[in-house]
């Protein structure tokens, strides 16, 4: 069965109808009309979807998956791409840009070490997104709407892991690097290094979901302008957007880097017991949490962080009932772990619970479990290597998002974000999700 058979008849009728009208509204985006070719926005393709399909947006930039849909206890990664003409072609599918020192010395070499290199770096960058967001290897697509003259057409293909042990068809021109796996065509190119994966329809694991005509509006200016004074008297504003949403560094904001002892590194400091030699676990972490984030957003971790900081100055009860600032951190793959706020001026973001047991494990949640999906899971630490700003940004990010509903302290969701997110954050920038 397709992902798209997975939704009801309504929601695929509902998600057609929102590309014809932005398909019809074509005019608005072209100096020069009469192309008969409608236009479709790709990032208003990404929220079409996640809306009508009850899907969750989890593109952080430059990452394989734009969408996560969840079917019961299949969680299915879709990326989701849009281009003019439906005949076969290859797509830019992976940006490889900070690879290049991995990649051009390789260029010289055998085709089959440039083709390994290559697919190695593509399905590392997959397997990371599989561990952040609780993917298979398996059941994941490319959902995509190509553009003809008049109409869109719907198509879906299998989107897997390069099988690294079947590379053949190499083919070098002056411009790039064609390799097939025997299931995928793929071509590097070496000016922009970027991946291109070839589309084809008629490849049996490709499918024609649908397609339909849309209708260009001549003048969309006019019809926008109608359309709005016809409603706009009884229209009500509504606070849908009910989601409180901040960013944190995964560095130090003082320094600008990784501390070796510290954050990230946590299991790079001294043992918890003096005169100890047990090093500790390489999963034991915390974020970093600015005072001049609090400073910000005082109200993000519960009504006011400053208030409850001097609550717990001023306990003089038995430690074990000191005030502690908990909730729960929902990680993208779906789990729930216990999370606090902690250390002297409520400096970090951890997780640990003295009641709450991991039901894979069965053990006490300790400080381990948010480094263990951060750190091990999804960036791939494996050895006691310190952790860099550079590492992370190799990576692609070195922030995270934290967001939460509103009027709702116990359920803080979390995920990465892109390459200078926290620093536009406190600027109060635009967060750039990079293509």
């Amino acid at each position: 069965m397709s992902v798209w058979e997975k939704h009801t008849k309504e929601e695929r009728e509902e998600y057609i109808r929102f590309l014809q009208v932005y398909g019809a509204l074509t005019n608005l985006f072209r100096q020069k009309h009469g192309d008969p070719i409608p236009y479709l926005d790709s990032k208003f393709q990404e929220t079409i979807y996640a809306k009508i399909f009850k899907g969750e947006n989890v593109d952080i930039g430059n990452t394989p998956h734009d969408i996560l849909s969840v079917f019961g206890n299949e969680r299915i990664g879709i990326g989701l791409k849009t281009w003019m003409n439906s005949k076969p072609s290859f797509q830019k599918v992976m940006q490889l840009k900070r690879f290049k020192t991995e990649i051009d010395p390789l260029i010289s070499k055998s085709d089959e070490e440039l083709a390994l290199k290559l697919s190695q770096i593509k399905n590392d960058r997959m397997l990371l997104d599989y561990n952040r967001l609780g993917l298979s290897k398996e059941g994941n697509i490319y959902h995509y709407v190509t553009r003809d003259a008049g109409k869109f057409v719907i198509q879906e293909t299998l989107y897997p892991l390069v099988d690294t042990k079947n590379l053949q068809n190499f083919k070098r021109t002056s411009t790039a690097f064609h390799w097939s796996d025997g299931h995928k065509d793929y071509k590097f190119t070496y000016s922009d290094s970027q991946i291109w994966q070839h589309f084809d329809s008629n490849k049996k694991d490709t499918l024609i979901l649908n397609q339909f005509d849309v209708n260009i509006i001549e003048d969309p200016f006019e019809f926008l302008l109608k359309s709005y004074f016809s409603f706009i008297d009884g229209f009500k504003k509504q606070d849908d957007d009910n989601i409180f949403e901040v960013y944190l560094p995964l560095y130090s904001y003082r320094s600008k880097e990784v501390e070796e002892k510290s954050g990230l590194n946590s299991w790079n400091a001294a043992p918890k017991s003096k005169g100890s030699t047990t090093i500790r676990p390489l999963n034991e972490i915390y974020i970093p949490i600015p005072r001049e984030f609090h400073n910000k957003v005082p109200n993000f971790f519960c009504s006011n962080i400053f208030e409850f900081e001097n609550r717990q100055k001023s306990f003089l009860g038995d430690k074990k009932d000191k005030p502690q600032l908990r909730f729960h951190l929902k990680l993208p793959n779906g789990k729930l772990i216990p999370a606090l706020v902690g250390q002297d001026r409520m400096k970090s973001l951890q997780s640990g619970s003295l009641t709450e047991r991991d039901p894979e494990t069965n053990r006490l949640f300790g400080q381990s479990a948010l480094g263990q999906w951060l750190l091990i899971d999804v960036l791939g630490l494996k050895e006691r290597q310190l952790v860099t700003r550079e590492w992370l940004q190799k990576k692609g990010t070195d922030s995270i998002r934290l967001w939460r509903k509103k009027d709702d302290y116990s359920v803080i969701n979390i995920d990465f974000a892109p390459i200078g997110s926290f620093e536009s954050f406190m600027n109060d920038d635009e967060i750039i999700i990079e293509d």
